[in-house]
């Protein structure tokens, strides 16, 4: 069913358009600040601002979002059941690209999970494309294998839900990218809570994991991978350089202070490089850094504020299959920002993984839109408000409506 039908136009929801929108102009901001050459105060007017700043990465940027609103759209614009027709397609697709990584993959940050494209300057990362396919596959079959009552009860069904899950799982952390693998785990983890499994899968669940999570620390995860792991649970263990990214991220945060130095401010960490990835993985430190613990906080507030409107439509959704839509999409953005914003902190292990609709990057941006796409999607067909008919009867010789 095509977009352009008038009632479908009048239920899109504005309130997350206008967050998105507000979050990808803040992250452009940010951007162009942490990106910029040192400012000194010896800047007057447009042009010398102007000088100083890095127009490869903003225009990049801008691109990325362009691309990535252009999938949004198309992602909304039919009927999200249509989704359940490609959805093996999709999740086949996947596994055969991360699959070739494994010959044609370029390394980045120490994962060969990249495909570059020299000619044109770019690379994609299949392992973020990996998070749509993921949740629209499980979406499609746990919510066609739940009750009446809108549960996943057979042991069966929840074996193959898992099975869905870990084939795509093991080839993102067999190169190895350990914190696109975790957010594959949440969304797996948030579906099954919102299909209501048996609390003896969970408990069995929490066993495996229990007894996994320390033999994958001590013979999967290499020495690097075990550092950063070091400096969230033992950092006096931790050695040098797994400490310096963090506690350079610590410094740029505490800088900031209460109200912040404002973007382009005078020799800031960021722009003087102390910030490590301060574009992408630490972009939290250098946004801190410029509006300072209120900035961030209101920050923070915004992307709950994103997260409970989304809890409120996939509690709309027409079905279920719309439920576990957005239920993933959200996992998939929840997992995102905690970890982000987490690690830039200390309190959680450094992974990598990007802050969403902010941080620079075209695959993950590119999912991000396409998984508002479907949150859009899924609103827009929610059940419509039936209107109360009155009828009118007459009483003592006069009209009554009731």
């Amino acid at each position: 069913m095509s977009l352009f039908d008038k009632k479908y136009l009048k239920r899109i929801d504005w309130v997350t358009v206008g967050i998105v929108l507000a979050l990808v102009v803040f992250g452009t901001i940010a951007l162009a600040s942490v990106q910029a050459k040192p400012f000194d105060g010896t800047e007057h007017g447009i042009a010398d601002y102007m000088d100083k700043l890095n127009m490869e990465y903003l225009q990049k940027h801008i691109t990325n979002f362009l691309v990535g609103l252009a999938a949004m759209i198309i992602f909304l614009v039919f009927d999200y059941s249509i989704f359940k027709t490609f959805a093996m397609w999709a999740y086949i697709g996947i596994i055969g690209l991360l699959m070739l990584l494994f010959i044609f993959g370029k390394v980045r940050g120490g994962a060969q999970g990249w495909f570059v494209f020299d000619t044109l300057e770019r690379a994609i990362q299949p392992g973020e494309l990996s998070k749509i396919a993921l949740i629209v596959m499980l979406s499609k079959y746990v919510s066609a294998a739940m009750d009446r009552d809108g549960r996943l009860l057979k042991f069966k069904d929840v074996m193959i839900a898992l099975g869905i899950t870990f084939v795509p799982f093991m080839l993102i952390v067999l190169q190895p990218d350990y914190g696109t693998a975790i957010v594959l785990l949440v969304i797996m983890v948030v579906t099954f809570f919102v299909a209501q499994i048996k609390w003896i899968y969970i408990i069995f669940a929490a066993v495996g994991a229990g007894v996994g999570l320390p033999l994958m620390y001590f013979f999967v995860l290499t020495p690097k991978q075990r550092d950063r792991i070091d400096v969230f649970l033992n950092p006096s263990a931790a050695s040098d350089d797994a400490k310096y990214h963090v506690g350079q991220s610590q410094m740029a945060i505490g800088s900031g202070r209460l109200t912040g130095k404002g973007f382009f401010g005078e020799q800031t960490l960021a722009q003087l490089r102390y910030v490590p990835a301060r574009h992408t993985d630490f972009i939290f430190s250098g946004i801190t850094e410029a509006v300072g613990f209120i900035g961030s906080t209101i920050l923070i507030i915004v992307f709950f504020a994103l997260l409970f409107r989304w809890m409120y439509i996939a509690i709309k959704a027409r079905d279920n299959f719309g439920t576990c839509l957005v239920t993933g999409v959200s996992a998939m953005l929840a997992a995102h920002i905690f970890e982000n914003i987490g690690m830039t902190m200390g309190i959680m292990p450094v992974t990598g993984i990007p802050l969403p609709f902010i941080s620079y990057g075209g695959s993950n941006m590119l999912t991000n839109m396409i998984g508002v796409g479907i949150v859009l999607n899924v609103y827009m067909r929610r059940p419509m408000k039936r209107k109360r008919k009155h009828d009118k009867i007459r009483e003592n010789g006069k009209t009554v409506v009731v």
